[in-house]
């Protein structure tokens, strides 16, 4: 049974009702989000079904802002699954000016292809904006946390982590725009995680769009049989409310 460390944090997390960065500029007050779903299937020689969906609740009052994710991707080849990866991540972050915020994540991964039954870190820092343009925005974030991670094959172990990431965002018109996030997650005991998230979303029509993503992730541990390196490409339409 997957058993989750309680923590200071977690609590934080679970008990603030907050949502999602210099949010101001890219959500309105209160409640917004979008769900979405890609879909493929194909019969004959090779029988192949995808599916996949990254959905999203952003809440924003004040300087206080939390966004919620979840990202599901499942992969069948002939009867053979090829991918079963759950993500679900909460961010929750107080802006103190127009450039500096505190931040507090909570994010869950169960992907057994990487050699993980499962992987959950917590962790909270500081951020700040940096805007290149004026229609760009980098945000650079460092933080400390703990990480709760089942290796299969091994026991569960749970470490301190530090967290370093960057992300960059290029609104590329009113409705199309695209992101880029990096992160790493360091560990005492040499079990790290490097992350690269690009996507891009653009408009088709009224409420409706599309997003293509790319997900590389790379993890220095892995069980003897498994890849250190792999990368998920998810195509999904996509509803905004």
């Amino acid at each position: 049974m997957m058993r989750i460390a309680p923590s200071g944090l977690l609590l934080l997390i679970v008990a603030v009702p907050a949502l999602s960065f210099a949010a101001a500029a890219n959500h309105p007050q209160g409640f917004s989000g979008n769900v979405g779903l890609g879909f493929s299937n194909s019969t004959g020689t090779s029988q192949a079904l995808s599916i996949n969906t990254e959905d999203a609740l952003y809440w924003l009052r004040g300087p206080w802002s939390n966004d919620a994710k979840l990202a599901y991707n499942y992969a069948s080849t002939s009867g053979i699954v090829s991918a079963d990866r759950l993500a679900i991540d909460n961010t929750t972050k107080y802006l103190f000016d127009e450039n500096t915020y505190a931040f507090g994540q909570l994010n869950y991964v169960r992907n057994h292809f990487d050699g993980y039954f499962y992987r959950v870190d917590e962790s909270a820092g500081i951020g700040h904006y940096l805007y290149p343009a004026a229609n760009m925005r980098l945000a650079l974030e460092a933080g400390v946390g703990a990480r709760e991670a089942h290796r299969i094959g091994y026991a569960a172990e749970l470490n301190p982590v530090a967290q370093l990431s960057a992300k960059y965002r290029w609104q590329i018109s009113k409705g199309a725009r695209l992101t880029e996030g990096v992160e790493a997650l360091l560990a005492p005991n040499g079990a790290n995680t490097y992350q690269s998230l690009l996507a891009v979303d653009t408009p088709l029509l009224g409420s409706l769009g599309m997003r293509f993503s790319f997900l590389a992730s790379y993890n220095t541990q892995v069980p003897t049989g498994y890849k250190p390196l792999n990368t998920l490409t998810a195509v999904n339409l996509v509803y905004h409310f």
